[in-house]
């Protein structure tokens, strides 16, 4: 049996190696021709950001810019523009407020590329707490949290301390439960930690300004967060005051509100006399004078005659 041998340097036939696949273009991923968001991506960014469908076309053209300086990916949730409630003066004109967020991690990656730039390297001092009373300390190691963290950024020969406040950043939400405002679950048992991300943050932005202006950290927002879910409740218990008839009528309204029927079952306490308008006064019922009994005399009409 003859068997055949292939020669050593010869190349293979075309249909031993098939050629190599390559991965079809993904439909969200940003191009260098575009200068904007397209429908596709957009409709893909309200998935991660739920109502960032809502926003204007200018903030979203904003927000690319802000992708593509910074070079992070919003697909893969590395920045991403969340929209809150204005309760400002301002809300009419802007009901919503849109902030461009990103992790401590993205901001970390953005100084670092900055600093490459330049030629320089990112790097940290020791982090320092400090107590109610100011003193300064190492490691936190009390069970309630620290009354401000400092963090110091070092970029080149150059330092960017900041100092973060726990009553300036530590977030607290209203617990109908316990009736109080309560910190957010991760401050209560990460003090220490989260407020250390918030310091890092402000000074990362200090060694870089260019690069990370107008972007801010998720635990930088948490106290904004908080005050949406106050106005929120703010606003829900403003509408059951009015529906319940507490509030009083603006001038304006075309139709009279309807008053609120009280309860049979639990009495509703009513406003004073004072307080209430001419109109609601003729519409309260007038009290019946109480029925005479009659006299047992007078049961008849004809006169008695007295026995002799």
């Amino acid at each position: 049996m003859q068997e055949t041998t292939e020669a050593v340097g010869d190349t293979p036939s075309p249909a031993a190696t098939p050629p190599p696949l390559e991965a079809a273009p993904s439909a969200v991923v940003l191009r260098a021709d575009q200068n904007e968001f397209d429908r596709k991506q957009v409709s893909a960014l309200a998935l991660i950001t739920p109502g960032l469908e809502h926003a204007p076309r200018p903030q979203l053209a904003v927000f690319f810019h802000y992708c593509v300086r910074s070079g992070l990916d919003p697909f893969a949730r590395q920045i991403y523009m969340i929209g809150r409630k204005n309760y400002g003066d301002d809300r009419d004109e802007n009901p919503i407020k849109w902030t461009i967020q990103t992790g401590i991690d993205g901001f970390r990656t953005i100084a670092h590329r900055a600093a490459e730039r330049t030629g320089e390297r990112i790097s940290y001092e020791d982090t320092v707490c400090y107590d109610g009373e100011g003193r300064a300390h190492e490691v936190w190691l009390a069970p309630g949290p620290p009354a401000a963290v400092k963090v110091t950024v070092l970029r080149g020969a150059s330092r960017f301390p900041f100092i973060a406040r726990w009553s300036e950043f530590a977030p607290a939400y209203w617990d109908p439960k316990s009736s109080q405002y309560v910190v957010a679950k991760m401050w209560r048992t990460m003090p220490a930690h989260m407020l250390r991300k918030c310091a890092e943050a402000s000074a990362l932005r200090m060694a870089a300004p260019q690069d990370l202006s107008g972007v801010y950290a998720e635990e930088e927002m948490a106290q904004a967060d908080a005050e949406v879910v106050a106005g929120a409740a703010d606003d829900a218990a403003q509408r059951l005051r009015t529906a319940a008839g507490l509030e009083a009528d603006e001038p304006g309204d075309a139709a009279p509100r309807q008053e609120a029927k009280p309860s049979p079952k639990k009495p509703v306490k009513m406003p004073s006399e004072e307080n209430v308008p001419t109109a609601e006064k003729s519409k309260s019922p007038r009290k019946r004078a109480p029925r005479k009994k009659p006299s047992p005399v007078a049961e008849s009409s004809e006169p008695r005659s007295d026995a002799t």
